[in-house]
C-alpha cells in the first residue's frame, strides 16, 4: 500500500514539476517575443528618426544652393555698375536688358528655393519635435549597448 501511494505521490509531482517547467518555458517565449516586439519598434523608430534627419539634410543642401544662385544676380549687377564708367548705355542696352532680366530670373529661382526649403526645414523641425517622446528608447538602447 506504501508503495502504491509513493507511485501516485511521485506521479504527482512528476506532472506538477512538469506543468511548472511548462509555464515557465510559456513565459521565457512570452517574454523573449516581447524583447524582439521592443527591439523591432526600437530600430523602427530610429529609422524614422534617421529619415527625418536625413530630409533635413537635404533640405538644409537645398537652401545652400538657393543662396548661391541669389549671389549670382548681386554679383552680376555689381559688376555691372562698377564698369558702367567704360561703356555708354545706348550701344550696350540691349546686353543689360538680357543681363537684367537673367538676373531677376536667378533671383526668383533662388527665392523660391530658399523660401521653400525654409518652410520644409520648419515642418521637419516640428515632426522631430513630436518624436521626443523616443528619447527614453533611445536612452534605453544607448544603455543597454
Amino acid at each position: 500500500m506504501q508503495l502504491a501511494k509513493d507511485m501516485v505521490r511521485n506521479w504527482y509531482l512528476e506532472t506538477y514539476y512538469s506543468k511548472i517547467d511548462e509555464g515557465t518555458t510559456l513565459a521565457k517565449e512570452q517574454r523573449e517575443i516581447d524583447e524582439q516586439t521592443e527591439q523591432s519598434n526600437l530600430r523602427t523608430s530610429l529609422a524614422f528618426i534617421r529619415t527625418i534627419d536625413a530630409e533635413r539634410r537635404t533640405h538644409l543642401a537645398e537652401l545652400r544652393t538657393g543662396i548661391g544662385i541669389l549671389t549670382i544676380p548681386m554679383s552680376l549687377l555689381t559688376i555691372l555698375i562698377a564698369t558702367s564708367n567704360y561703356y555708354s548705355i545706348d550701344q550696350v542696352l540691349g546686353f543689360i536688358v538680357g543681363l537684367i532680366m537673367a538676373a531677376g530670373l536667378l533671383f526668383l529661382i533662388g527665392g523660391y528655393l530658399v523660401f521653400f526649403s525654409l518652410r520644409k526645414i520648419r515642418a521637419n523641425i516640428q515632426l522631430r519635435k513630436k518624436c521626443d517622446d523616443l528619447s527614453c528608447l533611445l536612452s534605453e538602447f544607448n544603455s543597454d549597448n
